[in-house]
């Protein structure tokens, strides 16, 4: 039951992350077994990159949804303060007082030297040549880039915690593998002072069965210290900001697995690549981004036409002869302007093509990607039939060996070369399965499906140690 809460600590950090750095503070968390599904979610919860990707993608949200209030009418208040030299007056001829010392028999006061008035004021463009359509759909695609992108990082984290996480699992089998190594030197120890002592062996037989346990002994605290340093770099990947997992020990609960090749289709992988992979899509965003740019040069040629409209809603010392409202249109239309939008657009032009050759380019580097990674997978998985066979010739081998030495009839150096051929050929074997599932990953992440990995990890062949 202890060990079950100690679980859910872990998964539920996000969740309860104050509760769970209080516990570990306390050291009251010491051991934790950890599966990889659990780490997978702990990944997605805690990690710095995604956070930060996530709120690119809200940014492009934002954008987005300003290039469709472009579409809308701009809608203002205004307040207006004029001081004019002196005030305006109109004589009996019916002119203009000017600012001319001119004396006349009859002035009309026209407007106040000092004017305030305040209201509003819509301003909406109705065409533009299709430069809002283009913004909005270069907004749309930068936007569908951002997804992609964090798709990217969330599948490149997700190989890293396959090789981190199946790291520390290969980790502790080597440790497992060490320590059988030094029991059983430690054993063939004892039974070579036994059998000096009753002469059956030399003493140097003694001696090397006592370099043996050494260097196994050796070995082992070596890989002790291995295995920690690979776990610290788990503990990176998935801890909370506040939680502090110093003193707490993660045990891998989740075993290395091999997947039935069988049932992995080569040519269904290929066209999966190509039409998820998160790299060539963000390319197909930007092709969508670029022509977007493209049309909004070419847009520059029309002219621009808006709607306007005022209202005076109040004013102070402002003539009755100037009128509260008004409304009306403008057209904008540059007819030369030295060939700058003739090479803008020329340039835009460029631009897609450039994006063009890229795609084609990713295209056919993906599908030699998938083969070269389909077949280190495969190598992969050969190197572990084999082996497989060759521990269990290594184990007769060693068994052999073990009886003829208790006999006298071997010497230690052959239960030594057992033993270490043994151990040779058991961590072979585990390095071989780790190296299958680092490659299926990328494989997968090729394909822009890391998702899959667990599907895989569940219906795959757990290598029991």
């Amino acid at each position: 039951m202890k060990r079950f809460l100690k679980i859910i600590l872990i998964i539920f950090c996000l969740t309860f992350e104050t509760s769970i750095a209080t516990e570990i503070q306390k050291g009251g968390v010491e051991h934790v077994e950890l599966s990889f599904e659990q780490a997978y979610e702990l990944m997605l919860e805690n990690n710095n990159s995604l956070k930060a990707y996530n709120e690119l993608i809200n940014k492009s949200k934002y954008e987005k949804r300003s290039a469709i209030g472009q579409f809308f009418p701009k809608v203002g208040l205004n307040a207006t303060y004029i001081h004019f030299s002196e005030d305006m007056t109109l004589n009996s001829s019916g002119a203009i007082d000017l600012p001319i010392p001119i004396n006349f028999s009859a002035n009309t006061l026209i407007q106040e030297k000092n004017v305030f008035a305040f209201g509003g004021s819509a301003v909406w463009t109705i065409f533009t040549g299709g430069k809002l359509l283009s913004n909005h759909a270069a907004a749309r695609a930068k936007l569908e880039a951002s997804n992609e992108k964090y798709r990217e990082i969330k599948d490149n984290l997700t190989l890293e915690l396959v090789k981190r996480y199946y790291g520390l699992r290969l980790a502790r089998d080597i440790v497992n593998v060490r320590k059988q190594v030094a029991d059983g030197m430690e054993q063939h120890l004892k039974d070579a002072k036994l059998l000096e002592k009753e002469g059956i062996i030399s003493k140097s037989e003694r001696l090397h069965a006592e370099v043996a346990y050494s260097n196994a002994m050796r070995d082992y605290k070596t890989s002790l210290r291995d295995a920690n340093v690979i776990e610290e770099g788990l503990k990176t990947l998935i801890k909370a900001k506040e939680a502090n997992l110093k003193d707490v020990y993660v045990e891998p609960t989740s075993l290395l697995f091999v997947y039935n090749n069988s049932t992995i289709d080569l040519p269904a992988m290929k066209k999966n690549a190509l039409d998820n992979n998160p790299q060539l899509k963000q390319l197909m965003s930007k092709k969508k981004m670029m022509n977007a740019k493209y049309h909004a040069q070419v847009a520059n040629y029309s002219p621009t036409i808006s709607l306007m409209a005022y209202d005076i809603a109040g004013a102070s010392h402002l003539s009755q002869a100037v009128p509260r409202a008004g409304f009306g249109a403008t057209a904008n239309w540059l007819l030369f302007d030295g060939l700058s939008r003739y090479n803008n657009v020329r340039a835009a032009n460029c631009e897609r093509k450039m994006v063009d050759f890229e795609i084609e380019d990713a295209k056919f580097n993906l599908e030699s990607l998938v083969i070269k990674q389909y077949q280190e997978l495969m190598k992969n998985k050969e190197q572990y039939d084999s082996a497989t066979k060759s521990v269990e010739d290594a184990t007769e081998a060693l068994r052999t060996a073990n009886l003829a030495f208790k006999e006298g009839f071997g010497t230690s150096l052959q239960v030594t070369d057992a033993q270490m051929m043994l151990s040779k050929v058991k961590i072979e074997r585990l390095n071989s399965v780790y190296n299958y599932d680092v490659n299926l990953t990328d494989l997968l992440k090729t394909n822009g499906d890391t998702n899959s990995i667990l599907t895989y990890i569940k219906t795959s062949k757990q290598e029991k140690f």
